[in-house]
């Protein structure tokens, strides 16, 4: 593998008193895809959380290009070329879809020449530029789906960290938002990919890591892992993944 864009070093992270991560090392290249899988409660997002600085951690733990950025606010990641597409989306209802993508570019990071303009989204995802004066409250999960990614890649990502992005769409959706993700990676952006279903997260990824009570039970290429080892790492035994 190349050499890391965004790596993680021992992380730990708590949410008060209860410890959520124990010691995860996680690191991703430039233009790679990689997938976190686990059940729910195994830690995939409070990963996603502690890189974006949304949890506190200690400055060492998250490295990017090298650097100590652990614990930065989410702002500082965002200048520093790290996005985020949350679980639930949290778009700005009342709001036009034009001017929630606009919150973005006036907001972009400075530090990453990746090079999105309303015009390249619009050719990624043609139903926005069809869309854009209208209300982001009244489009369907799926368009309101593209609208979050839209968000985050017009601040010009060199890391996109993407929560659980098919959650609760239709099939025919979710495949026409994956279709887009090698668009994105040709720039040399990094995706992380939160996803419960296997099958998808494995054929939309290089690498892979599986996360299990905080810890991580497993990595390797996504092509080579096993079903059945996958089973074992996510469940924490001899089971079947369907």
């Amino acid at each position: 593998m190349s050499a890391a864009l965004l790596s993680t070093h021992g992380l730990v992270a708590h949410y008060g008193d209860f410890q959520a991560l124990y010691g995860i090392d996680f690191e991703i290249a430039a233009g790679e895809v990689v997938a976190l899988i686990g059940a729910n409660g195994a830690g995939k997002s409070t990963l996603l959380k502690s890189i974006m600085g949304l949890l506190s951690v200690a400055p060492g733990m998250v490295q990017l290009d090298g650097r100590p950025v652990g614990g930065a606010k989410p702002h500082r990641m965002v200048a520093n070329g790290v996005a985020i597409v949350p679980e639930g989306r949290r778009l700005f209802v009342g709001m036009s879809v034009i001017d929630n993508l606009r919150v973005a570019i006036d907001h972009a990071g400075k530090s990453a020449a990746v090079g999105w303009t309303l015009e390249r989204l619009f050719a990624l995802f043609p139903l926005l530029k069809e869309k854009q004066a209208v209300p982001v409250e009244s489009l369907s999960g799926g368009q309101q789906q593209m609208v979050a990614i839209g968000r985050a890649l017009l601040s010009q990502p060199r890391v996109l960290l993407c929560d659980e992005i098919s959650l609760g769409l239709a099939p025919k959706v979710v495949k026409e938002i994956y279709q887009a993700l090698p668009s994105i990676c040709e720039t040399g952006t990094a995706i992380v990919l939160v996803e419960q279903d296997v099958g998808l997260a494995r054929s939309s990824s290089n690498r892979l890591y599986c996360m299990l009570e905080g810890h991580v039970s497993l990595t390797g290429r996504s092509a080579d892992v096993s079903r059945e080892a996958i089973g074992e790492a996510y469940f924490g035994g001899a089971h079947a993944v369907a």
